[in-house]
């Protein structure tokens, strides 16, 4: 049993979904009214790696440096996908730190951890390479967590398979509660953290299914309560929890929020054009670029009639070379350009990423304003501006790995997402992101709840999440 403090990490949970199923939730919507509420964002990209990061040693991305933001303008033009390991998070974790302030914990499935590491309590990974590793391995018998069902992923399924992909989630779900509730059940530790992925996931795979304000919902359609169930599962999970542990108190985490991938894009690169500061190659001929987008049509509509198989995807994470088919270095005079789109929204179509300066650039700051100024007094074809917000990276945060992140970072209307390509429309429906992973994260509408305390805070930031981990635990 856990004596003091549970906290469930549900990734991708996000606030308006929790208020748009809230009358299914009771155990969880309970727990957010009795503080009014509150909100908690996520950070800057609101992506799973570095916010998970965060959550454990409350550092911000800047700080810690795990960050994905790749720069296409690199001479190389070589794309180089994070990597890390254990050592940017043992005995820099939360759990690490309870330990040494005496007490014992139970970490289950904790993203972002790979082969882990022996605590004063029980660890359990994720797969990885592979392999589950429990801490101690003598109480692997106890536990029999499944390596085959917790390896399951579900990217770029074809429509054909949605069926299987949703039982597939499913099983997966129920393993991750069933380790978690075991643990709370068997260990008698202060401390327990237990992670659950299914709901980033489903989300990412069945949200055209699910919103019926989608532009491209299908209609009445078998898998619209796909998102709804899985809500209804995680809360399930935490009334279950509360059940076993009574005396202890209960923090629900999210890393980030989840929505609609935008269906229409905004073609930044051609703004920054326009605006005098990216040049395009002079020798870049309409053929070559039809030829590219012809190519980029062909691959996305393969994948989404036949899917891609698990090897692939794994093959994709490790060699990339299909992004060039949305982002490439080659497309544009980098002599003469000043600022271009970062990678992470023109290969993903989010609606927020970042603006780099070419290298060299002086006082980068004053141009940075002058961009950030010209640019946010765009609109949107129904008057809207199109940017929520756009800033200079230096104002949000200050660490010594802030050279990984592009110079400008910004929020669109969370309709459009930003576009590499050039072309005489800025604004289009000719998203293609969407019609492989349909949803997307959302900066501002992660979840936070408790119970057997107060949250005291209108407004969360992920920062805050490790130091009331720490105060709750000890207290």
């Amino acid at each position: 049993m856990v004596n003091k403090l549970i906290v469930l990490g549900i990734d991708g949970m996000d606030f308006d979904a929790v208020m748009k199923y809230k009358a299914d939730l009771p155990n969880l919507v309970s727990m957010m009214e009795k503080d009014g509420f509150p909100h908690l964002r996520s950070v800057f990209p609101a992506d799973t790696t570095p916010a998970w990061s965060t959550i454990y040693t409350g550092l911000d991305p800047s700080e810690h440096g795990i960050i994905n933001f790749v720069n296409i303008g690199d001479k190389t033009n070589a794309y180089k996908p994070l990597e890390f390991d254990d050592s940017a998070f043992k005995g820099k974790c939360f759990w690490d730190e309870l330990n040494r302030r005496g007490q014992s914990c139970a970490v289950i499935l904790p993203m972002n951890i790979k082969v882990g590491w022996e605590i004063n309590g029980l660890m359990i990974t994720r797969p990885f390479e592979g392999k589950i590793r429990v801490y101690p391995e003598s109480k692997r018998s106890v536990y029999n967590p499944r390596e085959e069902i917790l390896s399951t992923e579900g990217k770029f399924t074809s429509e054909q398979r949605l069926g299987e992909l949703r039982d597939e989630f499913y099983e997966k779900a129920g393993e991750e509660f069933r380790l978690a509730l075991l643990a709370a059940e068997k260990e008698n530790v202060d401390f327990l953290f237990a992670y659950h992925s299914v709901t980033d996931g489903i989300q990412h795979d069945f949200w055209r299914h699910c919103d019926e304000n989608h532009p491209e919902y299908p209609g009445d359609n078998k898998y619209k309560n796909v998102i709804h169930d899985e809500y209804v599962m995680a809360d399930e999970f935490i009334g279950k929890m509360q059940a076993l542990c009574p005396d202890a108190k209960i923090l629900v985490i999210s890393d980030h929020g989840h929505g609609a991938r935008p269906v229409y894009i905004a073609r930044i690169n051609e703004i920054l054009k326009r605006e005098g500061y990216l040049c395009p190659k002079k020798s870049s001929a309409p053929k070559k670029k039809n030829a590219k987008a012809v190519l980029k049509s062909t691959a996305v509509g393969f994948v989404q009639k036949f899917g891609l198989p698990k090897f692939a995807v794994r093959l994709a994470k490790k060699i990339p070379l299909w992004k060039n088919l949305f982002a490439s270095g080659n497309d544009f005079d980098w002599e003469s350009t000043r600022a271009y789109l970062s990678d992470l929204s023109s290969v993903k179509n989010y609606s927020y990423g970042g603006i780099r300066l070419a290298p060299g650039a002086e006082d980068k700051d004053a141009l940075c304003d002058e961009i950030i100024e010209k640019l946010g007094a765009y609109t949107l074809d129904d008057g809207k501006p199109l940017f929520f917000w756009i800033k200079r990276i230096n104002t949000l945060y200050h660490g010594e790995y802030l050279n990984r992140y592009p110079e400008i970072i910004f929020q669109l209307d969370e309709r459009y997402g930003a576009e590499w390509s050039l072309g005489e429309e800025l604004f289009e429906k000719k998203g293609f992101m969407h019609k492989l992973s349909p949803g997307a994260h959302r900066y501002e509408t992660a979840v936070i709840a408790a119970k057997g305390f107060s949250l005291e805070k209108p407004q969360y930031e992920m920062t805050d999440i490790c130091p009331l981990i720490l105060e709750l635990g000890t207290s």
